[in-house]
Order: C-alpha cells, then structure tokens, then sequence
C-alpha cells in the first residue's frame, strides 16, 4: 500500500491508463537584432492561440457545471492578458537575444517558482497555474499538439506526473474513476476540480508512476490518501460499494449546503470560504458559502513589474462584492514580505523574512501604496458588504496607526466627492500570540477578529509547519492553542464582537468542533469544504471539548 495526500473524496478500484506526457524540448537558440520583432510577433500569435483555447475550455465547464465552475479559466485568461507578462516576454528577446518559446518558457518559469517558494499553501499551488500556461504556450509557439484524454472508452483511474487544470476540465467522470498524480497538492485548481468533478483523487505520491502499466488494476481512497496496487476483490467491490454510498450523500450535502446551519444546541454559525481572486467567489457561492471570510488581496501585487492602480485594484474588489451579492467579503489587506516579494518594491534581505518586514509593517512604512489599497477596498464597499481586515497586528500601536490611515483614505474619498461605506467594518488577523495575549486591549478598536491559525500555530511553537524535522510541534488542539484562541474569543465577547476562523483548522470538522466549542462565531475555508462543513456543525455543541 502507498500513501499520497487525499485530494479529492471518494473510493475507486479500476484498471490504471498511465499518462504519458511528450516531454518539450525547447530550443536555445539565440537570433539577430533583425529576427527580434519577427519573435516577438510570434509569442503574441501563441498567447492569443491560448486565449482562444482556454476560452473554449471555459465555454465547456460552464455547459457542463455552470458558470461558477470557470473560475479557474478566469484567472488564467486574467494572468495572460497582464500586459506586464507580455512585456517581461519581449524585453527577454530583447535584452537575451532568446527566440521566442525560449523567452517565453523562462519568463514563465520564473514566474512559477517564485510562487512555488512561498509558505502560504494556496499561493504555492498557483506555481502550477503558471506551469500549465507555460506548457500551452511552448506547444503553440513548438506546434506540438496536447495530449488527448477524450478518447477514454472505459472506466480507469488516471496516474501521471502531474495534471494541469485544462487537461483536469476535460476529464469525462463516466471513465475517469479516480485521479493519482505523483506531485501537486489539495488546493491546486487541478484538485479543486477534481472535487467538482467528483472524481477521487491522491495526489503528492513520489515516483509510483514507474511501477504502474496500464491495466494494473488500482484502488484509490481520496478519503485516506491510500493507494494499493493489485488489490483483492474484496477491496474491489467494498471501494464500488462506498463510492456509491458516497455520492449519494454528496447529493444529499450539496442540497443542504445552501441552508443556514446551527449547532445542535442552537448556535448559529456562519461558514465562509477563502479566496485568493474574484473569480473564486462563485465557487463559494457554488458550495453554498455565507460570505467570503478572506480575500488575499496580495494576489493583484504579485507578478507584476509595477503598482496596481487604486482603479485596478477597485473593480477587482468591486466584482467580488457584486458576486456575493449582498454578503460579507472580508479583505485582507495585502500580506507582502517574508516569502512574496515584490520587483517593483526592493526590499532588503533579511535573515528571518518571516518575522520581519512584512505585511502591516511594510504597509505602515509604504504609507502611499497602503493609502492606494484601502481607497480602493473603501470605493468598493458602496458596491456590496465589504469588510476591511489588517493582517499581522502585534501591538495595539500598530493597529490605531492602521486605522488613522483608513481615517485618512476616508478623508481623501470624501474630498473626491466618491462614495463608500462610511461604517465599513474592521478587523484584524490574530496570527501574532502577542495579539492574542491583549485582545481585550485590541477589541474596543475593531468589529471582529479573524484568527489566521496556521501562522499562529507556527509562531507559538516557533516551528515552520513546512520543515518536517520540526512539523511535529505544529498541533492545532495543543493546549497552548486552544487556550489563546479561548482567551480572544473571551475578551471579544466581553466586547460584543465576534471572532472567525480562516486557517486550516477551520476546514477539519474535528478541530470546528473545537473552535466551536470555544465559542468562535464564523469558519472561513477551501470553498469545496462548505457543504461537508455545514452538515458537520449541526451535530456539534458550543459546550463539548475533546481537547483541553
């Protein structure tokens, strides 16, 4: 038996179809001064080839799944229309003297890992997003053709390195079975749809791929992350009779999900989902979300040679109010520093960016970028209900000076004569212990907390979740946690305000049940987690601690 991460609920026992990818090779070869403007026409024609394709990618999900499952093509048609990418491409040739495909690739490429290198989970994925489009753009511009999946005409489960969102969109479900890859993560959008598809996936197992032929017959739990090659019959038919067992029920979560939820002992809870572009919004609606509980606003600073405009920031706020139609969008201003960097904004190296220049401290000392964000997050609540949110406040100095400056943005609205809401909520992330440790100091000057989990956890501990020497002290239910979450829902509480969740606890029923149970008021997660979370809940009580 091997064991992968659990991508994608479910049970499958089938023969295997191994994917097998034609390896790119890309040609580095440099030109003359008088080929540049013939290769820099040749990736603009690539780049709209791509368009076109992903468009008509787009078109199929939305006839198959609706309009809120073309989230993912959204953000990639978005990343290929940045004008900046096309610029980085170009001055590649230029400066490099590369051909065009070569440009392109390495441009891409670095792209790809400056997200891959990035500690927050949902970011790192999107390094995948970039890998995708790189490879569409290098079979354009090399004329080499993807690789057909539609011609599937029996039940298997797909093993391959790897699956890239577009290839994961055209999976047929009537033979697709389950998904193995030997790399990749829970939250990349090819896992993402995967759980839209409801097709079982593991993910992240290492090199299986080369004990694996078609026709091994396989048996994948997405629940466990288990895989077991040639498995006994009994296994067989156990796995066909819980996946039946299991749609069934998703059926069932799924038409529950769009209904308010309360513990069994009356409380309600609210359940929102975490985004990290507009786009994502419709999934939370999708999944029958209350709101959304963070919106990584880093993601219109990222990847980019300069500052997003106030206007570009503004639409798009502005279009994940509109979406969500009503409900609560809590923007995270932008949490840069540490492992995402800016180009257009040197910083100096530090030995520990993680406890350094980052996020509200570099917002504070960058007072005109930090004014341009919170009027575009302020313009945008006349369009829906926004909620501001400061990211890694430590002392109660740092947050009175973040909200002179939301004071001060108000004031340059005002003088503008542009509307907003001039009782827009405001909060703060509780991922600093020493936040935690003087909420009741904190409280009277906001409306809510949200308390990041896994940076406080990490911080707590002083251990890197992501270092697997150390990753045995990273405990969500440890004592230590669990009373510092207590303490800042207590004194919040005192306060009349309420207090949420957006880490990764939020998404694990066992540890909801937790937070629950001390009190906290909102769960953010994965959209995809919504309906199972929702259903959960109604058996939970705010009065049971497993932990103490």
């Amino acid at each position: 038996m091997y064991k992968g991460i659990a991508a994608s609920p479910g049970y499958a026992a089938e023969r295997a179809f191994v994917l097998k990818e034609q390896a790119l090779s890309i040609p580095q070869e440099t030109i003359t001064a008088d080929q540049v403007e013939l290769e820099k026409q040749k990736v603009r024609d690539g780049l709209e080839q791509v368009k076109q394709e992903l468009a008509v990618t787009r078109e199929d999900v939305r006839e198959r799944f609706g309009e809120e499952e073309c989230a993912i093509f959204d953000s990639h048609l978005m990343m290929l229309e940045d004008p900046t990418l096309l610029e980085e491409i170009d001055r590649e040739i230029l400066d490099s003297a590369k051909n065009a495909v070569w440009a392109a690739h390495d441009v891409l490429t670095t792209h790809a890992s400056v997200f891959e290198a990035m500690d927050d989970a949902y970011l790192r994925e999107r390094a995948a997003d970039f890998k995708d489009l790189r490879g569409k753009l290098a079979r354009r511009l090399l004329g080499v053709g993807d690789v057909s999946l539609e011609t599937l005409d029996r039940p298997v489960i797909l093993v391959a390195h790897d699956l890239t969102p577009s290839q994961t969109a055209r999976l047929n479900p009537k033979w697709v079975k389950g998904i193995l890859t030997e790399i990749g993560g829970p939250t990349s959008h090819s896992a993402i749809l995967a759980r839209t598809l409801q097709i079982p996936a593991v993910v992240g197992c290492g090199p299986i791929a080369c004990e694996i032929t078609d026709d091994t017959i396989l048996a994948l739990n997405g629940n466990t992350g288990e895989i077991t090659i040639h498995p006994e019959q009994e296994l067989v038919d156990l796995y066909h009779r819980e996946q039946l067992a299991f749609q069934e029920e998703q059926t069932r979560l799924r038409a529950a999900a769009f209904e308010t939820v309360y513990t069994a002992d009356g409380k309600r809870i609210e359940i929102a989902g975490n985004i990290g572009n507009p786009a994502d919004s419709r999934s939370v609606l999708a999944n029958g979300g209350d709101g959304v509980g963070l919106f990584r606003s880093e993601f219109l600073f990222l990847e980019r040679e300069q500052m997003p405009s106030e206007e570009e920031q503004f639409e798009a706020y502005a279009e994940a109010a509109r979406e969500m139609a009503g409900r609560p969008v809590i923007i995270r201003t932008m949490d840069i520093g540490g492992d995402k960097q800016l180009p257009y904004l040197p910083m100096e190296a530090e030995e520990n960016p993680f406890l350094g220049f980052r996020a509200i401290r570099l917002c504070l000392a960058e007072k005109e970028m930090f004014l341009t964000q919170l009027r575009a997050i302020l313009r945008a609540s006349s369009h829906g209900k926004i909620r501001v949110m400061f990211p890694m406040i430590a002392t109660e100095e740092e947050l009175l000076e973040a909200k002179s400056m939301l004071a001060q943005a108000k004031e340059q609205l005002r003088e503008r004569q542009l509307p907003f809401d001039e009782k827009i909520e405001t909060g703060i992330m509780i991922e600093v212990p020493s936040a935690a440790i003087i909420a009741d100091q904190l409280a009277p000057h906001v409306d809510f907390f949200s308390i990041g989990s896994n940076d406080l956890i990490q911080y707590t501990f002083a251990a890197d979740r992501m270092n697997q020497k150390v990753s045995y002290l990273y405990n969500p239910v440890h004592p230590a946690i669990l009373r510092l979450i207590g303490r800042v829902v207590q004194d919040a509480h005192a306060h009349g305000k309420w207090v949420g969740v957006c880490g990764e606890m939020a998404g694990d029923p066992l540890y909801a049940k937790e937070l629950i149970a001390l009190g906290v008021d909102e769960l953010s997660m994965t959209p995809s987690l919504i309906p199972r979370m929702k259903q959960a809940i109604k058996g939970m009580s705010t009065t049971t601690l497993i932990y103490q």
